[in-house]
């Protein structure tokens, strides 16, 4: 029978097989989210243009999601203000003046800005709170099937015109649940979450063995024995180190090219420059995390290499090695954390 507790070498072994295999298609996935982003982003312009915002809406969000760029998160504001979503496009708007304001670009922070103001006093907004002793633990509230946090309680939420749902839940309760329709005019409207009543399925409580019964006791699980293993280790490291190498200069290669592009669409004031300068930030993230990927492997490289490859397995108490990847709009990188 496998132990469930691996040696420590071929916990990192597969580890690293696994980053050496995703390194070799990064810079090739990176260009095809690209792609994919110009081609959904232009057909939305299309369809804006024929006021089907309803179909174009999507296509921006679905090419600001595979590429973040500031100009496409504008156009999918736009398009939702058009569409009849001014709460949605406020936030949006919100959110591309303060990362224009972050990058220095005065003009569509000023354009950003000039539509969160006209925004704002249409908007209609409504606020959850909880009545006297409905704060039970467990207490979950939902507005829209999204988690309130305490802190959201009580505080004016901006909604789009249509159907809302506020619901409640807590352990053993029966769950609470309004529905009402926000209008498209301006006003705030107030819903309050009830004490909920008890549920006819309450958990019972379990009442505590009798005197002299026998209770199972769990045997513990076997120590993992010592285990060595041949360099593989310092081959797999170095593979990866080498994927990662490649991928680096790929994207490194790519970024140059795309950074080339963009000045000189900027000399000569062509209205995509900005465009050409979102693609060449997201090949320039990507490079920085390939690098960040070279360092690791190497690192496990002459570590292994110095070791010798054996290397015995770590208690069921002891932090185990993680490598995470962290990915958002604005970060990405690899986060290394545990012991070796």
């Amino acid at each position: 029978m496998l132990s469930r507790h691996l040696p420590r070498s071929s916990s990192a072994l597969t580890l690293l097989a696994a980053v050496a295999a995703c390194s070799w298609s990064m810079p090739a996935r990176a260009q095809s989210n690209a792609a994919l982003a110009e081609s959904l982003f232009r057909e939305g312009k299309r369809l804006s243009g024929e006021r089907k915002f309803a179909e174009a809406c999507p296509k921006f969000a679905e090419s600001y999601k595979l590429d973040p760029g500031l100009g496409t998160l504008l156009n999918l504001a736009i398009c939702h203000e058009a569409e009849g979503k001014p709460a949605t496009a406020w936030a949006e708007f919100s959110e591309a003046s303060s990362r224009a304001k972050r990058e220095g670009d005065t003009d569509r922070a000023q354009l950003a800005d000039e539509h969160v103001r006209a925004l704002d006093p249409k908007l209609a907004r409504v606020s959850v709170s909880l009545a006297p002793g409905a704060a039970v633990p467990g207490l979950i509230v939902k507005f829209d099937s999204r988690e309130l946090a305490a802190a959201a309680l009580g505080l004016p939420i901006a909604v789009d015109p249509g159907k809302h749902v506020v619901e409640a839940s807590a352990p053993g309760k029966e769950p609470f649940t309004q529905t009402f329709d926000t209008p498209a005019t301006p006003t705030t409207l107030s819903v309050t979450v009830p004490v909920l009543k008890d549920g006819a399925n309450a958990p019972q409580a379990v009442p505590p063995p009798a005197a002299g019964a026998s209770v199972p006791v769990t045997a513990p699980a076997p120590e993992a024995t010592p285990s060595s293993s041949p360099n593989v280790g310092a081959i797999v490291s170095g593979a990866a180190t080498g994927a990662f190498l490649i991928g680096s200069v790929v994207t490194g290669v790519l970024y140059s090219s795309k950074r080339s592009d963009f000045n000189d669409a900027n000399s000569s004031n062509d209205p995509s420059r900005f465009d050409t300068r979102d693609s060449a930030q997201t090949l320039g993230t990507v490079n920085a995390v390939l690098v960040g990927g070279t360092l690791v492997s190497a690192g496990f490289f002459v570590y292994f290499l110095v070791s010798g490859g054996k290397h015995e397995s770590p208690p069921a108490s002891a932090a185990r090695l993680r490598l995470t990847p962290v990915v958002s709009p604005r970060v990405a990188g690899l986060v290394l954390g545990g012991n070796l």
